[in-house]
């Protein structure tokens, strides 16, 4: 049975989609340098969730890797 999503739940995937968003942003003509500061902490942010929750999964990866050649 899949688990429910919780509204909270950080999910990579839908940060990576934010990151590509933001991208566009930056990239565009017209953007305020107010609110390019803005976009680029809103991605740094988002590209450090991305990395720990990444990282947490390669641990996990790891630990059911060494449970099998047990």
């Amino acid at each position: 049975m899949a688990k429910e999503k919780k509204t909270d739940e950080f999910v990579v995937e839908d940060a990576m989609k934010r990151i590509e968003e933001i991208n566009g942003l930056l990239a565009k003509e017209g953007t305020s340098l107010k609110d390019s500061l803005a976009l680029y902490e809103e991605g740094v942010l988002l590209s450090e969730k991305c990395r720990k929750s990444i990282e947490g999964i390669e641990t996990q990866i790891k630990i059911i890797g060494e449970t099998d050649e047990d």
